[in-house]
């Protein structure tokens, strides 16, 4: 049986930079959460979504999106979908990460509407690159990324426009909750899954011929029970 320490170091070589670079994605997503926040033209489709669920409960802007990531894992798991290390750590850290950036106050609203499409347009742009830093590890995709490719490989839709339906349904229900609507969140539901699928052609990377691992094979990989 391994000891402690051999595992430690196996899941420091197995997944030391893996784990790194997922940490760098949920940081660009709540960076170019919060960029949208700021922006002052409406929130991004899920952050319209996440601050109109905030607003009707006692969770924070990043709990709520730490609420619903837990949801979507629980769905997912409907459908035989078994979360990565990868998926469960997106649910935890990009809320956290909102908070904690948004708690330092560095980022301010501009005054010219020519600066503030700019941030709206750097937000979009920083949150798809997260997107992309984090799927690429393939650990698991994050909990809405994970709805993304399941509903992506059972409709057999373009990658695009199933993330432009997602970021449509975000906005109409985030709304409802009375979450800050406006022309951002209209670009943002239009634009960010076009933007996503630029992204993954320019680094060759391909949704639908992806097998993220799940925790099961993360497990069996720690303790020397699997290829990696």
């Amino acid at each position: 049986m391994n000891s402690f320490g051999n595992i430690i170091k196996r899941i420091y070589s197995l997944y030391g930079k893996k784990l790194l670079m997922e940490l760098i994605g949920y940081v660009l997503v709540a960076l170019g959460t919060i960029l949208f926040l700021y922006s002052d033209l409406g929130l991004n489709s899920w952050g319209i979504f996440h601050q109109g669920l905030s607003m009707q409960t006692i969770l924070t802007f990043g709990q709520a999106s730490q609420a619903f990531g837990f949801f979507l894992v629980i769905v997912c798991l409907f459908f035989k979908v078994i979360p990565g290390i990868g998926t469960i750590l997106n649910m935890y850290f990009i809320g956290r990460f909102i908070d904690l950036i948004d708690s330092f106050s560095i980022i301010q609203t501009p005054h010219s509407l020519f600066l503030k499409f700019i941030m709206l347009f750097l937000g979009t742009f920083t949150m798809a690159y997260g997107m992309f830093f984090y799927l690429k590890e393939n650990l698991g995709a994050g909990p809405k990324d994970g709805l993304m490719i399941l509903l992506n490989k059972k409709s057999n839709l373009d990658i695009g426009i199933v993330r432009t339906g997602m970021e449509l349904s975000a906005v109409i229900v985030g709304y409802l909750l009375g979450g800050k609507f406006g022309i951002g969140t209209i670009i943002s539901a239009l634009i960010l899954g076009p933007v996503l699928r630029f992204i993954f052609k320019l680094n060759n990377y391909n949704p639908k011929v992806i097998v993220h691992e799940n925790i099961i094979d993360t497990y069996h990989n720690i303790i020397g029970k699997g290829t990696h």
